[in-house]
């Protein structure tokens, strides 16, 4: 049996972060590796109807309206680099990496323990998740899927014990597609940990999105020509229009699948959606099913309520190659509406 060894690197670290004597992941590294230069890339623009930003009330909670300016596509963007950081001597406990100075999370909203006892030392791992890939489906897809892919480079993939159960099912699948493993781990001393800042979209994760969804495009599919329409009522937060079980209707009766992705396999959604000049839906990771689906060129249309304008969507599109557009809802006194020929119009927008 391994003998667990009592330390107090959280503890230490929660008094010198309280001290402000914490450090950022680059300055706590003993060594920094560029993998992708930083560029700065002008983005093609971001299709919808004149006034359509005029019912904006609020923006997301991650967002800003400034950001949303940008994300709009048409200015210059400046796309930080890939880095990887080589972090000595660090602890890694309920999705943490600590070192006296550093945190890092990796696990989602687990409660932090302040003192912890470790179970084994290990030479070197690679942390390829970031916060927001341990707690929502469409960062862990594509955000952890691209960062797991620059791990080989630098040493086994580790992931949080816990993050690494609840990946059954939709993301193992996924994953399983991109050719990739990790080592589930907890409550250990890692004497080279290799985390990455892999948030910038620039060339080198864009080729490494677009190859991610070759590979599910790879899978069989039902036809070819038509649209998806992907159902979020019930699913995730509640952010779906009241009137989404309408919309269904309307583009079911033009032909487009409905997909629920609660009901369906990773192999069954690509099947239906693989072949699709757009994807409609509302804004959130179950979108990301159909955006790894399209081919290059194709469409992406995003329903956005108006009390939460939130084009991040937008960043993927971007680095998969695909047209982006979006439709805001209009506000009634118990949520919002979406205009079902408003979204036809916004589809002719499109070019090609």
């Amino acid at each position: 049996m391994t003998r667990r060894r009592f330390n107090l690197t959280p503890l230490i670290q929660a008094v010198l972060s309280l001290a402000g004597l914490d450090q950022t992941p680059a300055a706590a590294a003993a060594e920094a590796v560029t993998i992708a230069p930083g560029e700065t890339t002008i983005f093609p623009p971001a299709y919808h109807l004149d006034g359509q930003l005029d019912r904006v009330t609020g923006v997301a909670e991650h967002s800003t309206r400034a950001l949303e300016q940008v994300r709009l596509g048409g200015v210059p963007v400046a796309n930080s680099a890939t880095m990887a950081y080589r972090i000595p001597n660090a602890v890694f406990a309920v999705g943490r990496l600590y070192t006296p100075r550093m945190i890092d999370r990796q696990g989602g909203d687990q409660p932090r323990r302040l003192t912890v006892r470790l179970t084994q030392d290990i030479d070197t791992l690679a942390l390829p998740l970031n916060e927001f890939a341990t707690v929502f489906f469409g960062h862990t897809v594509i955000d952890g899927g691209a960062s797991m892919l620059l791990a080989p480079g630098f040493g086994e993939a580790a992931i949080d014990s816990k993050v690494s159960a609840a990946m059954a099912g939709h993301v193992s699948r996924y994953f399983e597609l991109f050719g990739l493993s990790h080592r589930p781990v907890h409550d250990v001393r890692i004497r080279n940990a290799w985390i990455f800042d892999d948030i910038g979209m620039n060339a080198h994760k864009s080729a490494r999105l677009r190859w991610m969804g070759a590979q599910v495009r790879r899978l069989p599919a039902l036809r070819s020509g038509h649209g998806v329409f992907i159902r979020r009522r019930g699913w995730g937060v509640q952010r779906a229009p009241e009137n989404e079980a309408q919309l269904e209707d309307f583009f079911a009766a033009r032909g487009f699948d409905i997909i629920d992705a609660r009901d369906l396999t990773v192999d069954q959604i690509a099947a239906r959606c693989i072949g699709a000049t757009v994807i409609v839906g509302v804004e959130g990771s179950g979108m990301i099913h159909g955006m790894l689906a399209l081919e290059p060129g194709r469409t992406v249309v995003m329903l956005l309520p108006p009390s939460r304008l939130n084009n991040m969507m937008k960043d993927y599109a971007d680095g998969l190659g695909l047209h982006y557009a979006f439709v805001v809802g209009q506000t009634t006194p118990s949520g919002y509406t979406i205009d079902a020929t408003e979204i036809l119009r916004t589809i002719d927008l499109v070019p090609g």
